[in-house]
């Protein structure tokens, strides 16, 4: 699978990082398997201007299988969010446990693992439909390379790429736009951290541990 070509520039490698001990340095070497699931446990801070900022605590399990990323966030054993697809940014179906028969299919303007120019934003329409075939999500979205940096969790240093992501749409026929910075990194296939921006509410999720050992949700 050919991935956009600012993932490419950017080293694909995960180093040791200064804490010691022998796990961390096992979790670091045995992370650059393509097909070793993993979970990242965030801090979510969401606020809002005029109100009491609030904290809580949600899991991210990755599953990289071939050219596939499946990956489930997760607010508790029974309310997760499941997502497939070649990376993080372009989710071909999505499932959400609050609406168990209701899976959704994604279709976009691009070919999600086609190359393009670095450092030129890459704006493309979306489709989000429900198994009734309903368009549940009708957007037009935007991802632009920042720069590129590391990240250190769990003992390992991570390279990461920074990116900004935009979208202005209808959502079962509301008018949605948001926006946000993400920290991707390439060598887990995952975003390790973000911050989202829609209104005046900022949400901030900020990785606080990485395990090859977690119960999976499903």
């Amino acid at each position: 699978m050919r991935r956009m070509r600012w993932f490419l520039t950017l080293p694909l490698v995960v180093a040791v990082g200064f804490a010691s001990g022998s796990a961390f340095a096992l979790d670091c070497a045995t992370l650059k398997g393509a097909d070793i699931p993993f979970a990242l446990t965030l801090e979510v801070t969401t606020r809002q201007a005029g109100e009491v900022s609030t904290t809580r605590t949600q899991q991210i399990q990755v599953f990289r299988t071939g050219a596939d990323v499946t990956t489930y966030t997760v607010d508790s054993p029974a309310i997760y969010l499941r997502t497939r697809g070649p990376d993080p940014f372009f989710p071909v179906q999505s499932f959400y446990s609050s609406h168990a028969h209701d899976p959704r299919t994604w279709t976009y303007s691009v070919d999600p693992t086609t190359s393009y120019p670095a450092g030129k934003p890459l704006r493309y329409s979306a489709d989000m439909k429900g198994a009734d075939g309903k368009v549940r999500l009708a957007a037009t979205m935007s991802i632009e390379y920042v720069e590129a940096g590391t990240r250190r969790l769990g003992g390992c240093i991570l390279v990461v790429a920074k990116l900004r992501r935009t979208l202005e749409g209808l959502a079962d026929g509301q008018p949605v736009s948001n926006s946000s910075e993400v920290w991707f990194a390439p060598a887990l296939r995952t975003v390790i951290a973000s911050t989202l921006r829609t209104g005046n509410v900022e949400v901030t999720s900020t990785p606080m541990a990485i395990s090859l050992e977690f119960k999976r949700v499903e």
